[in-house]
C-alpha cells in the first residue's frame, strides 16, 4: 500500500489548463511520484499492448483518498466538469465513482507560464495520465482506485 508522510489538501492541489484546453492537476512532486508509483502497480512493465489497469487500491488507502482529494479540487476550479454525466468528474459527483481523464503531474514538471511541459520526457516519474474511483454500484470494488495505462 503506497502511504505518504504529507496527506494531500484541494489547497495543495493547482487546477490548470495547457495550449490545448486539458485539464491538469498540479501537485506537489512527493505526491506525484507516489501516485506514479501507484499506477505501475501490478503492471508488468515488459508488456507490450495498448490498455493496462493498475492494481486497485483499496477505498481506504492513501492512493483512493488522495485521488478523490484531486478530483473535489478540480470540480471545485472547474464545477462544469461536474455537471455533464458523459464526463468521468459528472459520474464522480453524482454516483461518487468515475474518472479524470486529465493529467497529474507533479509541481518541477510543470511550466505555469507556459502552461506545458517543462522538460518532457524527463520527469515521467512526476506524471500520472487520470485515474478512476469505482462507483457505488461496483459493490466490493467501491471506492477502490485504479490508474489505466
Amino acid at each position: 500500500m503506497t502511504t505518504s508522510p504529507l496527506p494531500l489538501t484541494a489547497e495543495t492541489v493547482t487546477v490548470a489548463t495547457d495550449q490545448h484546453g486539458r485539464t491538469y492537476a498540479v501537485v506537489p512532486d512527493d505526491v506525484a511520484r507516489l501516485l506514479n508509483a501507484a499506477s505501475r502497480e501490478g503492471i508488468n512493465p515488459d508488456a507490450r499492448g495498448a490498455f493496462f489497469e493498475s492494481a486497485r487500491h483499496p477505498a481506504d488507502s492513501w492512493t483512493a483518498t488522495t485521488v478523490r482529494t484531486i478530483f473535489e479540487a478540480v470540480l471545485t476550479a472547474c464545477p462544469e466538469l461536474g455537471e455533464d454525466l458523459s464526463s468521468g468528474l459528472g459520474q464522480y459527483r453524482t454516483y461518487d465513482g468515475g474518472d479524470f481523464r486529465g493529467f497529474i503531474v507533479g509541481e518541477s514538471a510543470w511550466d505555469a507560464d507556459a502552461r506545458w511541459w517543462r522538460d518532457y520526457g524527463h520527469h515521467n516519474d512526476l506524471i500520472v495520465m487520470g485515474a478512476t474511483i469505482a462507483t457505488n454500484d461496483r459493490r466490493s470494488l467501491a471506492g477502490t482506485c485504479t490508474f489505466a495505462c
